[in-house]
């Protein structure tokens, strides 16, 4: 990183965090999403700037602090905003069940989250991508894996996942 850019932000970090908490308007992340720029600037090799004044490293943190917070494909958005968006109470799906329905349904995620547990890092990860993403296709673009082997991975893993829950429910009789 540039000594002048590093210079600007550990004298103007205050200025950045209020800018940061501008852009987000208020947003609980607006530190995070500051974090992870700077990180980025450190990581990156070369900085070019027309002229090394403040206003100018202040313009590019602050489009880039933009970027970040506003873009879908930025690294700040795969690492902290998308998480949440991937994942969906399963308990506000069932809302009045009688206690046996209760219990089977307790009993049938937890077999499945043991499960989904016993899986390999890999077939994990494909199964995330696949369900997230929500097809073949778009797996084998965001990965660049062949679509054959995608689908013999996520199927053997519907197989396995299958295997494994029926063998836990049958423990329990049902």
């Amino acid at each position: 990183m540039n000594q002048l850019v590093e210079k600007y932000i550990t004298t103007n970090y205050y200025k950045l965090l209020h800018i940061s908490k501008r852009i987000t308007k208020g947003h609980q992340l607006s530190q995070d999403l500051l974090h992870e720029v700077i990180l980025q600037l450190y990581h990156k090799k070369e900085i070019i700037l027309s002229d090394y004044e403040d206003d100018t490293i202040r313009y590019y943190i602050t489009s880039v602090l933009r970027i970040n917070w506003n873009s879908k494909t930025s690294p700040f958005f795969y690492k902290i905003r998308k998480e949440p968006l991937n994942y969906q109470p399963i308990t506000d799906i069932f809302e009045d069940e009688d206690d046996q329905l209760k219990w089977e349904r307790e009993i049938l995620l937890q077999s499945l989250e043991l499960s989904y547990s016993e899986l390999d890092f890999w077939r994990k990860g494909m199964i995330e991508l696949y369900l997230v993403l929500g097809s073949v296709n778009k797996v084998s673009k965001f990965t660049g894996i062949p679509k054959s082997s995608i689908i013999k991975y996520v199927k053997q893993s519907k197989e396995q996942l299958r295997n494994n829950t029926l063998e836990r429910l049958k423990d329990y009789g049902l």
